[in-house]
């Protein structure tokens, strides 16, 4: 087959070995089969932004730290020719520098080799047989297995999302079916959870695409239709490593579903009242009582005697003071005033009474 001119002169300098088939064609690029010292890989050619169908690329470059250099930033917020040139360049490393941090994180994504200009060099994901792996959307899948897909890739996305990262446009389209286990591609659009504003939007969308494909084979996983909101959340309180699966961070576990879940489950409570026993719990009932509390409390011992608070009463009365003078005698002895008579009288008249001289 002929090669693009970028694999060509990739051939040419001796980079690579071979380029065998076209694999993919995506929004954003072609990736072709390619060999190397003897080994099959992956080689992702970027198409030029002119030729890209994805273009609106605000909402997941917000965040990204792309240059220091304030020359730099302001020919891309300007977008001259030099400014687009280094935003091309950042949109390519970008994806080489998200699937590094991922692989070496655990996350199940093809481990990448090198970037030369507009070439991603990258591991070539085969299925059980040592075929290149076909996309999840390529597959018809019975309730069970829907099911199985649906949590292998939630705990991918949510390793991802581990290492601050969110891949952006996540669809059936871009997980293939690896040896492995469902693996995640196509990374340039990754988006910075802790930076980016739109974040927790595009991780509720990545999960809510491939929740309702899945959905197609087993529709009760439409409850997990909203579970990146949730998802997020665990990461916004540090809780994102108890997470163990979809029906952990769905809304049912925030009480119910919404309002919409809770209405329905009004009808069908109203329906069926009447119709169903009490449910028995299986647990006696809780004892809330405790036995009444004793107040009352001996009366304590202090270990000292009562104290004698009243003393002796106080003799007021006094002995009466001795002057040591006698008492004073103001009484004076009864003046004799008895004198003999005064005889103011002359002696009698010896002549007789009544007798003149």
């Amino acid at each position: 087959m002929a090669a693009p001119d970028d694999l060509s002169y990739l051939v040419e300098e001796g980079v690579i070995d071979a380029v065998h088939s076209r694999l993919m064609s995506g929004k954003e690029a072609t990736v072709y089969v390619v060999e190397r010292a003897g080994f099959l890989g992956a080689a992702k050619v970027y198409r030029a932004r002119d030729d890209r169908t994805f273009k609106k690329t605000a909402s997941y470059t917000e965040g990204r730290n792309q240059t220091r250099n304030s020359r730099d930033r302001r020919a891309m917020t300007k977008k001259t020719s030099y400014g687009r040139g280094l935003m091309e360049e950042g949109w390519q490393d970008m994806e080489f520098r998200a699937l590094r941090l991922a692989w070496d994180a655990g996350v199940r994504v093809p481990e990448p080799f090198f970037l030369h200009e507009n070439v991603l060099f990258m591991e070539l994901i085969l299925n059980d047989d040592g075929a290149p792996a076909s996309r999840l959307a390529d597959f018809d899948y019975t309730p069970e297995r829907a099911g199985e897909m649906h949590l292998e890739i939630f705990m991918q996305v949510k390793a991802l999302l581990e290492t601050g990262q969110i891949h952006g446009d996540l669809s059936a389209y871009n997980v293939l079916m690896g040896a492995r286990g469902p693996t995640i591609i196509d990374l340039p659009q990754v988006v910075d959870a802790s930076k980016n504003n739109n974040a927790r939007h595009i991780l509720t969308r990545d999960l809510r695409n491939v929740t309702e494909h899945l959905a197609r084979f087993d529709a009760r996983l439409l409850r997990f239709s909203s579970c990146g909101d949730t998802l997020f959340r665990h990461l916004e309180r540090g809780t994102l490593g108890m997470v163990g699966g979809p029906e952990e961070s769905a809304p049912q576990s925030r009480g119910g579903g919404g309002r919409r879940g809770r209405d329905a489950e009004r009808g069908r409570a109203g329906r069926d009242k009447g119709q169903r026993p009490p449910i028995q719990t299986g647990r006696p009932p809780i004892q809330t009582g405790r036995p009444p509390i004793q107040t009352g409390r001996p009366p304590i011992q202090t270990g000292r005697p009562p104290i004698q608070t009243g003393r002796p009463p106080i003799q007021t009365g006094q002995p009466r003071i001795q002057t040591g003078r006698p008492p004073i005698q103001t009484g004076r002895p009864p003046i004799q005033s008895g004198h003999p008579p005064i005889q103011t009288g002359r002696p009698p008249d010896p002549r007789g009474p009544g007798r003149r001289r």
